[in-house]
């Protein structure tokens, strides 16, 4: 059956679909909202954005800001999302116009430069205080200063002096009036014993202390230094080592010097009061003289490095007997030697005598 409408009808069906619509919309709304936000639900935050400041860098020296920000990225295009993330494959850029702008300190509007149509930025923060100085230049000696006299491991620094002596600084004419020195700062707790210098950067401090806005040319100098290394005397004994050979009870160890100077961090000498000498005595057969070098760790050094010990070995009792055996014997072969000759001695003096007898008597018979 086909249901005929009047023309009078028709405006009343049209507000009737229209307000069907409505309340369609209006109850579904909710659903609706959340199918359009999920497109644009992607977001991430990328740190430490560098800031591209445009001005005439020949007339002005610019300072006073922070040189990066912050920018929080949206959008539904997660693939143009995630190549701006990558500093190595990002468009975009945050400028900072500045060359409108003359002399004097200055309140500027971040804006991002080249950013994918698919995607929105916030910058934080959105604006930043710049200065703005008539640009000048001068050549400076610097001056080698240390955080401290001493390193992280004992070590005393000595004089310093840095190459090259003068360095060329940039940087706008009220700032260079504050300048009170330059100076290449060395952080001490990075020095050790082997090295003879080390880069340290530039920089310009005013009366106070204080670092000034500068570029420097170089922006580094090499801080040449000498290692004052601390001391310490220190005792030597020795130290007998290996077995001692089966006729030898002991053995007397007498060392050249009792005394050696130690050199190398504080922290570490401190820990030392004396040092042994290893002997080797296990091929003793007489007294002899060894040189030895004094062993050190890689930590410190050591004067003199190398010392002499004279070894003289004790035997044992069995050896001695022996040898006062052997001394007795030909003692008494000595003696006999001796009481032998004695009386040999003593018979030529009785035929002399005897012979002397005889001749005096036949000569007072002649007479």
């Amino acid at each position: 059956m086909r249901i005929k409408f009047k023309r009078n009808d028709v405006p009343y069906i049209l507000i009737s679909l229209l307000f069907s619509l409505l309340l369609f919309f209006n109850a579904n709304s909710q659903s609706f909202s959340r199918l359009i936000s999920s497109e644009t639900n992607y977001e991430e935050s990328v740190q430490n954005v560098p800031i591209n400041v445009v001005y005439d860098s020949d007339e002005y020296f610019v300072h006073g800001f922070s040189s990066n920000v912050s920018v929080k990225l949206s959008g539904a295009n997660r693939i143009q999302l995630n190549k701006e993330i990558d500093p190595d494959t990002r468009d975009f850029s945050v400028v900072a116009d500045l060359s409108n702008l003359g002399a004097g300190t200055h309140e500027v509007r971040l804006k991002t430069k080249s950013l994918s149509s698919s995607l929105t930025a916030t910058i934080e923060p959105e604006r930043i205080s710049v200065t703005i100085e008539k640009k000048v230049k001068k050549k400076f000696d610097v001056s080698p200063i240390l955080s401290s006299t001493t390193s992280n491991n004992g070590l005393k620094v000595g004089q310093l002096s840095t190459q090259p002596e003068k360095v060329e600084i940039t940087t706008g004419e009220n700032t260079m009036k504050e300048i009170d020195r330059v100076v290449a700062s060395v952080d001490s707790t990075k020095l050790t014993a082997d090295q003879e210098s080390i880069q340290a950067p530039v920089q310009a401090l005013n009366s106070s202390g204080e670092a000034l806005a500068i570029q420097s040319d170089p922006q580094n100098v090499t801080v040449n230094f000498e290692i004052q290394t601390p001391s310490k005397e220190v005792s030597l004994y020795p130290i007998q080592e290996g077995d001692l050979p089966s006729d030898v009870e002991s053995v007397k160890i007498d060392l050249n010097r009792t005394k050696a100077t130690i050199t190398g961090a504080q922290s570490v000498i401190d820990q030392i009061d004396s040092i042994g000498i290893p002997v080797d005595v296990s091929q003793i057969q007489g007294t002899v003289k060894k040189f030895i070098d004094v062993p050190v760790s890689g930590e410190y050094q050591v004067n003199p490095k190398t010392v002499s010990a004279q070894v003289t070995p004790v035997f044992k009792k069995s050896q001695e007997s022996e040898t006062s055996s052997t001394n007795h014997s030909s003692s008494s072969t000595t003696e006999t030697s001796e009481n032998t000759s004695d009386v040999s001695k003593s018979s030529e003096t009785s035929d002399t005598q005897t012979s002397s007898s005889q001749e005096e008597s036949t000569n007072q018979s002649t007479n």
